[in-house]
């Protein structure tokens, strides 16, 4: 009988626990199984004052694909420049990261740090996208596709319209009407043009534009490939030119000091009348800090002739986005390369950013009036021309930026400035030949 009694018990017991634990799993929530996505890694400096589109772009190809998820990181523009080459010589480098297409691309392809799109762009029939010219010149890189356009900018003056009424002006057509202009602006105690050229790369404009207009498009070539000297007599007369205007203080007097957003902030407060810089500078001047509408706010136009002979060239620098080659998910990093090349991502990047599609899918009715107009300068320009920071050695580069700063702060020494930035690049001529 005791033995029964026990028994019972322990089968009484154990139901009890059985129950216990059953109660406890039904309360439970189940764990979620999410999809697997893969996380690809991009890296921008499409940040601060520059940051307009990016981040619509990126959350377009995020909603347009389910496999992989684009997870972003801005970095500050000039910070960017040196901190990527530090990251590539890593373990791990980011998958993906924007660049700057011509020379600067040109310097990581030779170091092998790039992965070659070629398969991709096939099977993908990227060839229908985008133009031969942008292909050619932005993406083709000792004969093999690199990088992907995602953006294209052109410079201009952009002026303030308020500013250019009052003083009875109209954009000038020419470079005696731009120097008149100036006088005219100046005597009525406004700085004619706002300059921004702390972080070098802002004052090159004036440099691209005046060589260009003077001694055209290829003497320019031959000079940033160095088979041209610095102390010639076409690159004088435009430090020449350029000095003269300094000298009559037709520039804000702290363009050593600002950044570009800073001197676009003077067109836009009426302090200074236009700047000379690239269109993303239309996100900043119809920002909230700014809030002037386009055609009515303010306006642009090109940098006049100078020459009328030599052939029109719109200056400006396309955009891109590499793959690492040393990146981990590189391979799988290519495949989501042509979400960035669809129409619905170009142009969110475009609306933001205030440049243009490289994209032949994104027409011209998409733009605004104001992009419209520009957009149809630079078709009628006969060449195009990637900015001095693009179009130069990247070591030969950096000597010409800071001659610019150099020339902004000194202008009446410029003939000096010229001769001492000669023997600088001679020296790393000099060098490169001693390593071969």
């Amino acid at each position: 009988m005791k033995k029964m009694v026990l028994v019972f018990v322990l089968v009484v017991l154990c139901l009890v626990t059985i129950s216990i634990l059953l109660s406890r799993r039904s309360n439970e929530v189940a764990p979620v199984r999410l999809p697997e996505v893969s996380q690809i890694n991009l890296y921008h400096y499409l940040s601060g004052s520059l940051q307009g589109g990016v981040a619509a772009m990126i959350e377009t190809v995020n909603r347009r694909q389910k496999n992989f998820h684009v997870a972003a990181q801005a970095l500050d523009h000039e910070a960017f420049k040196s901190m990527i080459h530090k990251t590539l010589a890593g373990s791990n480098p980011p998958e993906l990261f924007s660049y700057w297409a011509g020379a600067k691309t040109q310097e990581l392809v030779d170091q092998g740090k790039l992965e070659p799109l070629d398969d991709i762009w096939r099977e993908a029939s990227l060839d229908s996208r985008f133009s031969p010219v942008v292909i050619n010149s932005a993406s083709t890189y000792n004969g093999r596709k690199y990088l992907l356009p995602i953006g294209q900018h052109v410079a201009v003056f952009f002026y303030n319209s308020k500013v250019f009424a009052k003083a009875g002006l109209r954009p000038p057509a020419n470079w005696a009407e731009l120097v008149e202009a100036a006088e005219k602006l100046k005597q009525q105690g406004v700085t004619p043009f706002a300059l921004g050229a702390r972080e070098r790369w802002p004052a090159q404009f004036w440099f691209d534009y005046l060589l260009l207009r003077t001694a055209g498009p290829e003497y320019r070539e031959r000079l940033m490939q160095g088979t041209a000297s610095y102390t010639d007599l076409p690159v004088k007369k435009v430090f020449g030119m350029w000095a003269d205007l300094l000298q009559k203080g037709h520039f804000n007097d702290n363009a050593n000091d600002l950044d570009w957003a800073e001197a676009a902030q003077l067109v836009c407060t009426g302090e200074a009348a236009a700047t000379l810089m690239g269109t993303w500078a239309i996100q900043l001047l119809t920002g909230e800090g700014c809030g002037l509408k386009e055609e009515e706010g303010f306006d642009f136009f090109v940098f006049p002739d100078i020459d009328p002979a030599i052939a029109k060239v719109a200056v400006g620098p396309v955009d891109g986005i590499v793959v690492a080659k040393d990146s981990i998910h590189h391979e799988l990093a290519k495949k989501l390369l042509p979400f960035f090349a669809e129409s619905e991502s170009q142009k969110t990047m475009s609306a933001g950013s205030g440049g243009f599609s490289p994209s032949l899918q994104v027409g011209k009715e998409y733009y605004s009036p104001l992009r419209r107009r520009i957009l149809g300068e630079v078709e009628s320009s006969q060449h195009w021309a990637f900015a001095y920071d693009l179009a130069t050695p990247i070591a030969i580069a950096e000597k010409g930026m800071d001659s610019f700063n150099e020339l902004i702060e000194f202008p009446e020494q410029y003939e000096a400035i010229l001769d001492f930035l000669q023997q600088e690049i001679n020296s790393l001529s000099d060098k490169q030949t001693k390593k071969q």
